[in-house]
């Protein structure tokens, strides 16, 4: 094997390599003779070079070869080329032109489902089957098969794949027609791999999802954090550091999750870290167990969509933990109310915000740390409970540093937010870092804002300069973007923690499109009321009919 490449990989990556489902993995392992044990069997990795030697005896079946696949090719083959590639790979970066050229096949079979399926539903659809075609080539191998023989429509296909399709996505195919279903599959096997190979597959699923999310009518247009959000968060906490468990309690369709696990990749192939994460409804589910395998990740997502306070969810701690959670959502459901409580006082039922900042707080580590995105309003609302919690955190030296990005990196919402960057309690406060980065970042639209690499960098360079010490290295371009405020400077302030009001040469800034969204989502809200009061008006007429029924 590859001297650099992984030494220890689970069932999903053995799975990947060796061009098996992982339920084959399982067999191998269950009925196998003498296939390896666990190399490490807290977490039941294998020893890669063990169960390579054990395949190298095993050949690929004639109806399940490739085709560029001679008589004779053995599983071993197969993971020792993919464990190969995989051992030099990079996060993808597609030319232009590659990604033209998928985006214009991805177009052509949208077009093709015009009228059989929505846009978000066929954006899906095109997701899942180049899903297929990555993770599970035998299956498609077969699918290609059938679909010559016109053996097999959409309902067939659902449910003779249903044990290889991610959960709760089956139901996309029904009611497609042979027709349709043999368009989309020659689409989707269109699509030129032959020099980026597993890249060039990840690129087409990347840019379905980009499809889907751009389906400005659908229920998905939450569907990612923005890359540059992303990429900012990741390159302060998980960059160069060390971290054996990456955690989301929110995590749309794992861009946290991937990214964070390539960054560990980059300075420890050999190892994984434990991968795990909440997604709220079924369709992100789904899309979300793709992503994650789609980057060879093996992932603990629970048993199905849920919230990540529910009963029966993971409780472990993590030592890092990467969150975007809705922004000022309400009525979330209140769990397990024997269970729940909240180490710096109950957030108001009307905005959840604290009661996320708190529940990531209590699932780290005693060493972790978390990067979280809020909208700017919590970092300065002046609701009691919020202002009281927010105190309280900060005494208790749960947050480290706010940034405050710039507006317009959301492709649905113009709001600029905050990054909280927080760590396990140590029970006091010295001092925060304040970033005010709302200046950075240029404009890639009339409508979307990015931020470039230098502006990345600045910010990591000042986050990393002030808790290394070194702030010299940085001092005269850090000193326009940051401060560090003591914490009796804070408490004057009465706990606010927006970084405009502590960054020297930083106006406070009330940003109208901030102003704007926020009117509108009580607009929204009333409209909702109002919309009850019919409801309501006759469930009370009925309450009072049944009563006079009992009065004489």
């Amino acid at each position: 094997m590859a001297g650099n490449a992984p030494s220890l990989v689970s069932r999903a990556q053995l799975a990947r390599y060796a061009g098996v489902s992982r339920a084959a993995v399982t067999n191998w392992h269950k009925r196998g003779p003498d296939f390896p044990e666990p190399a490490d069997t807290e977490r039941e990795l294998f020893d890669l070079d063990q169960v390579t030697a054990w395949l190298s005896s095993r050949a690929v079946p004639a109806n399940a070869r490739r085709p560029h696949e001679p008589a004779g090719t053995t599983y071993a083959d197969r993971v020792r080329a993919h464990a190969g590639d995989r051992a030099a790979e990079k996060p993808p970066h597609s030319s232009r032109s590659d990604v033209a050229a998928i985006d214009s096949a991805l177009l052509r079979l949208l077009d093709d489902l015009r009228g059989v399926s929505a846009p978000g539903e066929a954006a899906f659809l095109l997701s899942i089957m180049v899903f297929l075609r990555s993770a599970h080539p035998d299956h498609w191998d077969v699918l290609r098969e059938r679909i010559h023989h016109g053996t097999a429509d959409g309902s067939v296909f659902a449910t003779d794949f249903a044990d290889i399709l991610p959960p709760f996505t089956s139901e996309a195919f029904r009611g497609l027609g042979a027709g349709t279903l043999r368009r989309v599959v020659h689409g989707v096997d269109e699509i030129d791999v032959q020099h980026r190979g597993q890249e060039t597959l990840l690129t087409a699923f990347n840019r379905a999802l980009a499809f889907l999310e751009k389906d400005a009518v659908s229920r998905h247009t939450d569907l990612s954090t923005p890359e540059p959000v992303v990429r900012t968060l990741v390159n302060l906490l998980a960059s160069d550091r060390s971290f054996e468990s990456v955690y989301d309690p929110f995590c749309r369709t794992g861009g946290f999750l991937s990214e964070a696990v390539q960054a560990r990749r980059g300075t420890d192939p050999k190892k994984d870290p434990r991968v795990s994460g909440a997604v709220l409804n079924e369709r992100v589910f789904a899309v979300a167990s793709m992503n994650m395998q789609m980057h060879g990740i093996e992932a603990d997502l629970g048993r199905g969509p849920g919230l990540p306070w529910d009963d029966g969810r993971a409780d472990g701690a993590a030592d890092l933990i990467l969150a975007n959670p809705p922004f000022n959502m309400s009525h979330l459901p209140a769990g397990n109310p024997t269970r729940e409580s909240f180490r710096y006082g109950e957030p108001p039922k009307e905005n959840a915000n604290f009661r996320w900042l708190q529940y990531v707080i209590d699932r780290l580590s005693p060493n972790g740390r978390a990067g979280v995105v809020m909208a700017n309003g919590a970092s300065s609302s002046a609701n009691a409970k919020e202002a009281a919690i927010r105190a309280n955190m900060v005494e208790d030296g749960a947050v480290e540093c706010l940034i405050t990005l710039p507006d317009r990196l959301f492709q649905h919402t113009a709001i600029p937010v905050t990054l909280w960057i927080l760590k396990a309690p140590t029970g006091r406060c010295g001092e925060i870092l304040f970033i005010d980065a709302h200046g950075l970042g240029s404009m890639t639209s009339r409508t979307t804002r990015t931020l470039r690499k230098e502006d990345t960098e600045l910010i990591r360079s000042t986050y990393d300069g002030w808790r290394t010490g070194k702030r010299h290295d940085f001092a005269k371009k850090a000193a326009n973007i940051s401060r560090v405020a003591t914490i009796h400077e804070i408490r004057d302030k009465r706990y606010s923690l927006r970084p405009s009001m502590y960054v020297s040469g930083s106006k406070p800034h009330t940003d109208m499109a901030e102003q704007k969204a926020h009117i509108t989502s009580l607009i929204q809200r009333l409209d909702s009321l109002c919309g009850q009061i019919p409801l309501v008006e006759a469930r009370t007429d009925q309450v009072i009919r049944e009563a006079q029924r009992w009065i004489p």
